[in-house]
């Protein structure tokens, strides 16, 4: 008879998270048993559309007990341990292979990828015991980061599969339960100081909440303590204590910690990453390249060490590219640019400085056109990247050209990407264009949000429209959050077809009149002057207006207009330094 496999997991108040958990272990176990601690929410009914095996603990703060209590009501040969907030990846490997071989093992390290909310595919990896035998050698041990306890580690297997995946929580979520976690784990560390593990975990709880001071001793003595016999807590725990250090700015002792460390486990691709940061981090760039290669050199790590996926890769690639062209070696930085890109097509952070490099080196059409021939422009996340970068380096024209097609094909896509398409328009000197997309997305429910509002008012002022624009302003006016929008509006309507202001606000709401026109300023001096067949004239006599309503509002719009003149024109002076001091001796 083949061995049974039962799934006996505690919940509370996981009525977002439980079905899509219980679909993923849908035909890989026989038996669900879900033990709820006290939930106020759907849970329970939840669990009971999966399972008839219902069970209610009360809870006293002992995680492993409740853990303990739900195996105990598992009848299956073998049970399966998995978080509401985790699914199971049967892609990865199959349970049924795992408990039907013949190795005699009786437990499995399985891998657990926690998802970080960065981009898509960003994820770290660690091993954790959740498939064992039901039997009383295999109980949960601690009342908070409970663990199974091994006797026999020569009977435990480590498994490539299948995967657990663990869902990124939000941050107020997962600083209640770091909050949760250290109440617990101080507890319980009072009571044995000496423990390497409560120490790791108070480690990693404290630099989680941003406490690096407060995390350092206790990853310092969990280094110390844990053995190689316990690799699977110490190698986490040096990269944390590597962290920690590199956090409270000690970088030389950071630096010692990976050089001593990766003596000692020449495998562990995220040490010679970290060790890559610090150096990077230091201005040594040349060494940080050869930390950098040699953790391209290493490849994904053996299991038994926790990992970032990318060290490997296209984080390492990154980061060469950084090295070098701080270096002045351009074409080397394009070329490591361009690699971390293809590895990893969600990862778009290369793709800012490539651009630059492109916008330096080509100007901004061939940059255009390197970057579409590329292919680039083909993937929506990253046109939608560029068709930004282009607006904020003042080509307006070039932002519309790199998301048109998408917005055209897709018929008023509900993702933002219209919504930004009006506004390239507005400053390409495409109105028109801009108020139809603007009808378009009303008639399709499209989001309208403040900043859209305001273009669109800016759009009727620029086709002279004022009657117009005048009644779309005092609608913001009902707006709480736009009533400053409407002040400046309304002004600049006045002096664009007047040449009078309209009012003075309340000394209260000043700033935010400020902001505002600061805004419509820097986006009407992105407009292309070069746009064949648009007068720009329109653009100037507002800008025109914008700064003279500030100088004339207040000292404080004074100051505020030649503060903002002042980072402008610093901008100017860094961006040519970098085209003809840096950038430019990339075709010397």
């Amino acid at each position: 008879m083949r061995p049974t496999i039962g799934l006996a997991m505690i919940v509370r108040n996981e009525e977002g998270n439980l079905a899509a958990c219980l679909e993923s272990v849908q035909g890989a176990v026989d038996e669900i048993v879900i033990v709820d601690t006290g939930s106020a929410d759907r849970t329970v009914e939840i669990a009971g559309r999966y399972t008839d095996k219902v069970y209610h603990y009360p809870w006293d703060n002992d995680f492993s007990a409740a853990r303990n209590y739900a195996i105990a009501q598992t009848r299956s040969d073998w049970v399966l341990s998995l978080d509401a907030d985790e699914e199971l990846d049967t892609t990865s490997g199959d349970l049924r292979a795992l408990v039907n071989n013949n190795s005699g093992y009786e437990a499995y390290f399985l891998p657990l990828c926690n998802r970080t909310p960065q981009f898509p595919g960003d994820y770290s990896r660690f091993l954790v015991l959740r498939l064992f035998r039901n039997s009383a050698a295999y109980r949960f041990h601690g009342r908070i980061h409970e663990q199974v306890a091994v006797s026999r580690p020569e009977a435990v297997g480590i498994a490539e599969g299948p995967v657990i995946w663990h869902q990124a929580l939000s941050g107020k979520e997962r600083n209640r339960k770091r909050g949760r976690n250290l109440a617990l784990l101080r507890r319980a560390a009072a009571t044995d100081p000496g423990n390497p593990f409560l120490q790791y975990y108070l480690g990693v709880e404290w630099l989680g909440f941003g406490k690096a001071e407060r995390a350092l001793p206790c990853l310092q003595s969990a280094c110390t303590r844990l053995t190689d016999a316990q690799i699977l807590f110490r190698a986490p725990a040096v990269r944390f204590l590597v962290i920690c250090l590199k956090t409270l700015g000690r970088l030389d002792e950071a630096i010692c910690v990976c050089l001593e460390e990766s003596l000692r486990y020449p495998a562990y691709t995220d040490l010679f990453f970290e060790g890559g940061v610090l150096f990077e981090q230091k201005g040594e760039y040349e060494i940080a390249i050869r930390w950098f290669k040699e953790a391209i050199n290493c490849g994904p790590p053996p299991a038994v060490f926790s990992h970032t996926n990318g060290t490997e890769g296209f984080l390492s690639l990154y980061h060469l590219g950084y090295c070098c062209e701080k270096l002045g070696r351009l074409k080397e930085a394009r070329g490591f640019y361009e690699q971390a890109l293809a590895s990893e097509p969600g990862y778009v952070y290369p793709l800012y400085n490539l651009f630059l490099l492109c916008l330096a080196e080509k100007g901004p059409h061939g940059a255009f056109d390197h970057l579409a021939a590329a292919g680039h422009l083909a993937q929506p996340e990253r046109a939608g990247v560029l068709a930004d970068l282009f607006f904020e380096a003042g080509y307006p024209d070039l932002a519309c050209a790199c998301i048109e097609k998408e917005v055209l094909a897709a018929g008023f896509p509900d993702d933002g990407v219209a919504r930004r398409l009006v506004r390239f328009r507005v400053y390409a000197g495409r109105s028109e264009d801009a108020l139809c997309l603007m009808d378009g997305l009303r008639r399709t429910g499209g989001e309208i949000d403040l900043d859209l509002d305001v273009t669109e008012v800016v759009a009727l002022i620029l086709k002279e429209n004022y009657r117009g624009a005048k009644v779309k302003a005092l609608s913001l006016w009902r707006r709480p959050d736009g009533r400053g929008a409407a002040w400046a509006l309304l002004n600049l309507i006045s002096l664009c077809k007047s040449g009078s202001r309209c009012g003075r606000p309340e000394e209260s709401r000043e700033a935010a009149v400020i902001q505002a026109t600061l805004a419509i300023m820097e986006d009407c001096l992105r407009y292309p002057p070069w746009s064949p067949g648009v007068d720009g004239r329109a653009y100037g006599r507002l800008v025109e207006n914008a700064a003279g309503f500030l100088v004339r509002l207040s000292p404080r719009g004074c100051t505020a207009l030649a503060a903002y003149l002042q980072a402008k024109a610093g901008a100017v002076r860094r961006m040519m330094d970098y085209k003809y001091n840096q950038a430019g001796r990339l075709w010397r």
